[in-house]
């Protein structure tokens, strides 16, 4: 039997958790809204996805005004972590919030992979 699209999310969210130092990740539309995460429970998942998508539109809306082309990634560091966005195709995000100390490069190599399979996934719609 074929997994259901959701089936498949997870699966890619749990990839991504297996590189460690991750302490959430997830999928979110573009417009904001949770399409599915792997969080704890100390996060909110909606409020989550609702501010990275803000911090998406916010540098697609400045690079399309200082006409540097799409964006191809978002890092944004803190005391507690480094939050990651990647576009995945058209309709979403991928995202995920990391440890302080944690190997940025091996994550976002994790993460490119499994945007373009996320944005299969969601192609299917």
């Amino acid at each position: 039997m074929a997994k259901t699209k959701k089936e498949l999310l997870d699966d890619v969210l749990a990839g991504i958790l297996q590189v460690g130092q991750i302490k959430a990740c997830g999928v979110v539309s573009k417009e904001g809204l949770l399409i599915d995460s792997r969080t704890p429970p100390d996060v909110d998942a909606r409020i989550f996805s609702a501010l990275c998508s803000t911090i998406m539109g916010a540098a697609e809306a400045a690079s399309g005004q200082l006409n540097t082309g799409s964006v191809d990634q978002i890092s944004v560091k803190t005391e507690k972590g480094t939050i990651v966005l990647l576009p995945a195709g058209s309709k979403a995000i991928l995202t995920a919030l990391t440890e302080p100390e944690a190997q940025l490069g091996l994550i976002l190599f994790e993460m490119e992979s499994r945007a373009l399979q996320v944005n299969e996934i969601l192609d299917k719609i």
